[in-house]
């Protein structure tokens, strides 16, 4: 694949992926996300750093994950499976897609293994999640769109875990 491809594919995931990320290191005993750096970010700690109701709704994203208890390898599958998606701008779109089924592939049977008693209710709920991860990354980009207009920058702490350029 041709390396434009990949970083198109990259850029236009980095929301996804970050949300995805956040849900993988939510803690359900303190209701905050922790990251590398191990300080917590509460929901306040997001609202307070000017991202209002998508802070409600990345927590709420954070929550239902952690509820579904899903595992670090069902994290990496779905990463993969947002990476390799159809995307604006995106070329050679028949690999893309082809990655994409090999990892969709590969959840299926990881989940018809390892999740019972009802592997296919979870594996249909995991797929709903990437579509609830498209939401928020769009939502992601709005809100960075609207601190931009307003000539604000992305606090510290989110600019260092997001890593968006242009924010």
């Amino acid at each position: 694949m041709m390396n434009n491809v990949i970083l198109i594919a990259l850029q236009a995931c980095s929301s996804e992926v970050m949300m995805l990320r956040a849900a993988r290191f939510y803690d359900a005993k303190t209701d905050c996300i922790v990251f590398g750096n191990t300080l917590p970010y509460t929901q306040t700690s997001y609202e307070f750093a000017g991202l209002g109701e998508s802070s409600q709704i990345l927590f709420r994203f954070c929550r239902n994950l952690c509820k579904m208890k899903v595992d670090n390898a069902e994290y990496a599958l779905l990463s993969a499976i947002i990476i390799f998606s159809e995307r604006p701008n995106l070329k050679e779109l028949q690999k893309v897609e082809k990655l994409q089924e090999i990892y969709l592939d590969a959840l299926r049977a990881y989940v018809c293994n390892q999740r019972f008693p009802r592997p296919g209710m979870v594996f249909a709920k995991l797929l709903n999640i990437l579509t609830e991860l498209r939401t928020l990354g769009n939502l992601n980009s709005e809100v960075c769109f609207s601190l931009k207009l307003k000539n604000k920058r992305l606090p510290p702490f989110l600019a260092e875990i997001w890593d968006v350029a242009g924010c």
